[in-house]
C-alpha cells in the first residue's frame, strides 16, 4: 500500500517538475527572441529612431579655432561668433545650434589632435556649418617680443602650417562629408607699426597657401579680412594691438554671414 502511494507522489512530481522545466525553457527563448525585453516590432522600431533621429529645423553650427573664434578682445562678449548666430535668429529666422570648441592660444596642430577626440568628432559629424580661425599664432608666435631685428631674420614655418592645415581639413571630412566649411583667414595686426617693417608680406603670403588648399576641397570657402582691417588697425583692434575689438568682430562677422546666407538659402524674415 505504501509502495503504491509513493509511486503515485514520485510520479506527480516528476511531472511538476518538468512542466516548470518547459515554462523556464520557454521564457528563456523568449528573452533571446525579444532584446532587452522588447518584442521584434518595438526593439526595430528603437533602432530606426537612433538612426533617423527627427530634424528639429536648427542649423548646427560649430565654431572652431583659437582666441578669435573664442571672442576675445570683445568687451561685450559677442565675438564674430554669437554676432554670426544673432544675426541669423533676428534676421533670417534661423534657429541655431552652437558648440564653440574653440581654444585661447591654439595653433594648427593643437586643432588638429583636438579634432581627433571623441567629443570633437561627435559635435562635427553632427554640424550642418563649420567656422573657424586658426594660424594666428602659427605665424606671429612670441607676439609680446616682436622688434625690428627679430623679423628681418624671420621665416615663417609655411610647411608645417600647410601640413597641418591639410590634417585638420582630412579630419573634418573624415566625420563631416558635406558641411561647408568656412576658414577666416589673417588679417596684419602690426600694419601701422612700421618700425617692425613690412609684416603685410608675411600675413599674404600666409594667406596664399591657405587660399591655394581651397580648390583641394569642396566646399571650403576662405573668407578673407585682410582687406576689411587695412588701413583701419586702429579703428579694428583691441588694446593688445592684436585681436579685434567689438568693430574688428562686427566687420568679420558680417563678411561671414554674407557668405554663409548665400550658400545656404536662408529666408529673410
Amino acid at each position: 500500500m505504501k509502495k503504491w502511494w509513493m509511486s503515485v507522489f514520485l510520479l506527480t512530481t516528476g511531472l511538476i517538475v518538468s512542466v516548470l522545466l518547459l515554462i523556464g525553457f520557454l521564457q528563456a527563448a523568449s528573452a533571446v527572441l525579444k532584446p532587452n525585453g522588447l518584442d521584434n516590432a518595438n526593439y526595430e522600431k528603437e533602432e530606426e529612431a537612433h538612426e533617423k533621429p527627427e530634424d528639429d529645423g536648427k542649423l548646427s553650427i560649430v565654431a572652431l579655432g583659437d582666441s578669435l573664434t573664442r571672442g576675445i578682445g570683445d568687451d561685450s562678449g559677442e565675438g564674430y561668433v554669437k554676432r554670426l548666430t544673432h544675426t541669423l535668429k533676428d534676421e533670417y529666422g534661423q534657429d541655431i545650434s552652437l558648440a564653440n570648441l574653440s581654444v585661447t592660444g591654439a595653433k594648427t596642430a593643437d586643432l588638429a589632435s583636438l579634432l581627433k577626440t571623441s567629443g570633437a568628432k561627435h559635435a562635427v559629424s553632427k554640424a550642418d556649418v563649420i567656422v573657424m580661425t586658426i594660424g594666428g599664432n602659427d605665424l606671429f608666435p612670441g607676439v609680446e617680443g616682436l622688434t625690428a631685428e627679430n623679423l628681418a631674420a624671420y621665416e615663417p614655418d609655411t610647411e608645417t602650417f600647410e601640413a597641418n592645415s591639410r590634417q585638420i581639413l582630412e579630419e573634418l571630412r573624415k566625420e563631416n562629408e558635406d558641411a561647408p566649411i568656412y576658414w577666416i583667414s589673417l588679417y596684419n595686426p602690426f600694419e601701422d607699426l612700421t618700425i617692425l617693417g613690412d609684416t603685410s608680406q608675411f600675413v599674404i603670403d600666409w594667406n596664399y597657401q591657405l587660399q591655394r588648399l581651397a580648390s583641394e576641397y569642396k566646399n571650403f570657402v576662405i573668407i578673407p579680412v585682410f582687406d576689411l582691417f587695412q588701413g583701419q588697425v586702429k579703428e579694428f583692434l583691441y588694446t593688445d594691438h592684436f585681436h579685434p575689438n567689438a568693430k574688428g568682430y562686427e566687420a568679420i562677422a558680417e563678411r561671414l554671414t554674407q557668405a554663409i546666407v548665400s550658400q545656404q538659402q536662408l529666408r529673410e524674415e
